[in-house]
């Protein structure tokens, strides 16, 4: 997944001075991955593709707003989020990306699941059959942390639940794909490792 070249912020501000070349630099880095968050609430690519085109227009027109947000990246998310719970409700008309006064937050992201250790077609075909089994706030939850790579207290305040809601539920999430691949593996990823080790090191739990 390609990231911004520079940090969203700095993006944010070029765009609110009216750059086009940071406004181009941010819908690649994003708007591939906005759409696949869309889905995960509309259910259908081309609906999620309007949201998110939608939403970058208007960012563009709303740019003169943009300098006092905090939080870009939860921004959008939470913009996309609204829109297409509006778009759900059948409400088209109210699907505005105004969401200001987002504090940041300093937990670290996850890394990658797709460790080298798991570059075989098979196992990250089952994977990936796993995660798409799990629980529909769950699959949002684990997606938003370890692919996408937000953090705990962005992913909360997206989803509009608790920081421990989240890490509980990154908890299972974790626990639920170990349980899917320990019998390719011949051994259970998870096993002799405390919730605190699991949640702290993630990678470990699946090459352990």
């Amino acid at each position: 997944m390609q990231k911004p070249e520079r940090s969203i912020l700095m993006l944010f501000k070029e765009i609110h001075e009216g750059m086009e070349t940071a406004f181009n630099e941010l819908f690649l880095a994003y708007y591939d991955r906005l759409v696949a968050f869309s889905v995960q609430y509309v259910k259908q690519q081309e609906c999620a593709e309007e949201i998110t085109s939608e939403l970058f227009v208007k960012l563009w027109l709303r740019r003169n707003a943009l300098y006092d947000i905090l939080n870009p990246e939860v921004y959008l998310y939470v913009a996309v989020k609204n829109a297409s719970l509006n778009y759900l409700r059948g409400d088209k008309k109210n699907n505005r990306a105004l969401f200001d006064g987002i504090e940041k937050a300093d937990i670290l992201p996850f890394g990658d699941y797709h460790s080298p250790e798991l570059e075989t077609k098979e196992l990250t075909r089952k994977l990936d059959e796993a995660i798409a089994a799990l629980p529909e706030q769950r699959r949002m939850i684990f997606r938003l942390i370890k692919e996408d790579g937000l953090k705990c207290r962005e992913v909360a305040r997206i989803l509009n639940i608790s920081v421990r809601t989240v890490e509980n539920q990154m908890y299972k999430a974790v626990k639920n794909l170990a349980d899917a691949i320990s019998p390719y593996l011949g051994y259970h990823p998870q096993k002799k490792i405390s919730k605190k080790q699991a949640f702290s090191n993630l990678p470990l739990l699946f090459f352990l």
